[in-house]
């Protein structure tokens, strides 16, 4: 069974903003770990940002922790697990970007959000360290905004086995969470 080797989270308010994850990648290495926090030190939110990658929008709250109560701004925020596959078959990829709802006429939506998969042996563009939604220039990291993002995706998605899926096509859900399940992550278990 595939096995979490590293976890990437760009751009991550919490605690009613007070909190923030500007670039982080945590690697476990494919191992079971431990991440021991204080209370308040943000497990909760690792773990339910985590999920929802993997669970259909009305598993993705917690209590009274709703997941749309996170993203406030037009800035993405990007969630991305990377996977390492059996018998030394390279890397899975999956990934979320998601904002507050721009559009104020789709009010049923509160979120935009794109999920997006790939995979890999060796290093790729779109790997999790490589995926281009941030720029970096000199000494300074620019996170680039949802529409460029999409851009940049359209761009991988070209002659690569990347592939990204807007989340609010129940189509496009579909073909998410079978890519999953092609990789043996299934959201039902």
């Amino acid at each position: 069974m595939s096995k979490i080797n590293r976890i990437r989270i760009i751009n991550l308010n919490y605690n009613n903003n007070t909190m923030k994850i500007d670039d982080e990648t945590f690697d476990f290495g494919g191992e079971s770990t431990l991440l021991s926090l204080r209370n308040g030190g943000g497990k909760t939110v690792l773990v339910q940002m985590i999920m929802s990658l993997f669970v259909h929008q009305r598993y993705r709250d917690f209590e009274n922790r709703l997941f749309q109560s996170y993203f406030t701004t037009n800035k993405p925020t990007f969630i991305m697990t990377e996977w390492v596959l059996d018998n030394q078959a390279g890397y899975f990829l999956a990934g979320m970007m998601v904002r507050k709802n721009q559009n104020p006429e789709e009010e049923k939506q509160a979120l935009e959000m794109v999920t997006f998969t790939g995979s890999y042996s060796d290093a790729a563009a779109y790997d999790l360290d490589e995926i281009p939604v941030v720029e970096k220039s000199g000494d300074k990291r620019i996170l680039k905004g949802f529409a460029a993002c999409k851009r940049e995706f359209e761009i991988l998605k070209k002659g690569s086995d990347f592939n990204y899926y807007d989340m609010s096509s129940s189509t496009l859900q579909k073909k998410y969470f079978d890519t999953l399940r092609e990789y043996q992550i299934d959201n039902r278990e």
